[in-house]
């Protein structure tokens, strides 16, 4: 009962990963050694980007964590 909830969380987190990460730029994750336009250090991202950044953040940790859970669980 307890691991079917965990994996209806996992799917749910996983496709909230896909959602925050597609839209996000990814021409400042290459850096400028090797031709990409690096990322701009000296600029905090706004609006959107930092917004994306943040749910990515938390996305990451909740699926990793959840992960564990459902593991633990399993055994």
């Amino acid at each position: 009962m307890l691991s079917n909830i965990l994996m209806g969380i996992q799917v749910v987190l996983g496709i909230v990963l896909i959602l925050a990460i597609m839209p996000q730029d990814s021409k400042s994750a290459v850096p400028s050694q090797f031709g990409g336009e690096g990322s701009q250090s000296y600029f905090k991202p706004k609006g959107k980007e930092a917004f994306l950044g943040r749910v990515t953040k938390i996305a990451a940790v909740l699926f990793f964590l959840n992960a564990l859970a459902l593991v633990m669980v399993n055994k």
